[in-house]
């Protein structure tokens, strides 16, 4: 959001010891703002599976970079302990999420759970009002209300995590670095001696050292086999755990003789079943989505006033880098809304999150997680097979 020249206000820098929340930092401070900086210990990264060569984001090694940069600017400096809130909003949500045969984005759970909502209650103790982060996305206040657009640098854009946020979060939350690119983002730091400028980027499961099921089978989900089938219920191979596969994989099957490539169309949980198929038997007319969250004023107040249901036509975007797909929006009530896919169909994994645009492409509407489909009474006949 913007910030009137000569205001002042009080604003806990979510510091994760990376460049973007570093250089964050330091343009708040240089427009005057009485600032805290705070870096979130989330995970015993090295105790518990989590990340020991790669570049990660809230680690403990990246806490001595970030209090380098606080000194440097002269910022009070601080680690608050958020590991409870972690394991709870974004740890155990990404494994029942996993088992249930979804694939999850933590991140999402982690931004919109932990680095706001955590971070803004804690804050608030200090007398801070206002929280900032190194975030490449952008609010803008507008007479209806606040609205969170796209950053400018396309290829880090980072709304897509963000859609959770509501209007008096908005109001109160910086993202200094949206309007820049990262390359400017480093030059900016270069230019200041930040001992963050050249660091390198984070990896986007932070917690994850090595593959995504060794740390499930560590954290308790067990290897249980089952079969590979095809729709029509032939079996033609066997799996670990469904917890490998995620709808529309095409890759590390362990399925071969196909004349055609097979990807992943459902993951069946209670009957511990992989389900493949063409490319062409992924394709739907649309996906339903729940726990939805919307930040748009336009839809709020449609919502507010029960005018359901509330259709537009947008852009959805269905996991991070996807480019997006003009959908036809239906919010049927405060808890389930539905998009039609109206030019061309894209691949739809439950559990990831469905982000809404307006037609530019650039404001967001608001999201929710995509619901599993209901599947053909093919795989029923086939799961009891």
């Amino acid at each position: 959001m913007s910030t009137p020249v000569g205001t002042k206000n009080k604003v806990a820098v979510a510091m994760s010891g990376g460049v973007d929340s570093s250089v964050a930092a330091l343009l708040l401070k240089q427009q005057g703002h009485d600032l805290i900086g705070i870096s979130m210990q989330v995970w015993d990264y090295r105790g518990q599976g989590g990340s020991k060569s790669r570049a990660t984001c809230c680690a403990p090694d990246d806490f001595a970079d970030a209090r380098k940069v606080a000194g440097a600017i002269d910022v009070p400096y601080y680690v608050f302990d958020f590991e409870n809130t972690f394991r709870a909003q974004v740890i155990d949500t990404f494994v029942s999420t996993y088992q249930r045969g979804m694939t999850p984005n933590p991140c999402v759970e982690c931004n919109n759970k932990v680095k706001f909502r955590e971070l803004r209650d804690r804050v608030l103790g200090f007398g801070f009002g206002h929280v900032a982060t190194g975030h490449y996305a952008r609010i803008e206040e507008r007479s209806d209300g606040f609205h969170l657009l796209r950053g400018v640098d396309a290829d880090k854009d980072q709304s897509y995590f963000l859609y959770g946020l509501k209007q008096h979060e908005l109001a109160t939350t910086f993202f200094p670095v949206g309007h820049l690119t990262k390359s400017e983002v480093r030059e900016v730091a270069r230019q200041a001696g930040l001992t963050t400028a050249e660091k390198p980027e984070s990896q986007d499961i932070c917690f994850v050292s090595g593959s995504v099921q060794d740390f499930l089978v560590k954290l308790g989900t067990a290897r249980r086999k089952g079969n590979i089938i095809t729709r029509d219920g032939m079996k033609i191979g066997e799996h670990d755990g469904i917890h490998n596969f995620t709808v529309g994989q095409r890759r590390g099957l362990g399925v071969g003789g196909s004349e055609q490539p097979l990807y992943v169309l459902e993951l069946l949980p209670e009957q511990n079943l992989v389900v493949v198929g063409a490319k062409e038997d992924l394709e739907s007319e649309g996906f339903s989505i729940e726990d939805p969250s919307w930040l748009n004023p336009q839809i709020l107040r449609g919502i507010e006033a029960e005018h359901f249901p509330i259709r537009m036509q947008a852009i959805a975007q269905l996991r991070h880098r996807h480019a997006g797909v003009r959908v036809e929006l239906q919010i049927d009530s405060v808890t389930s809304a539905k998009a039609r896919f109206l030019e061309q169909w894209a691949t739809v994994s439950p559990g990831q999150a469905a982000v809404f645009y307006d037609l530019d492409n650039v404001t967001t509407l608001g999201g929710g997680k995509i619901c599993p489909r209901p599947h053909p009474s093919s795989f029923v006949m086939a799961a009891g097979a």
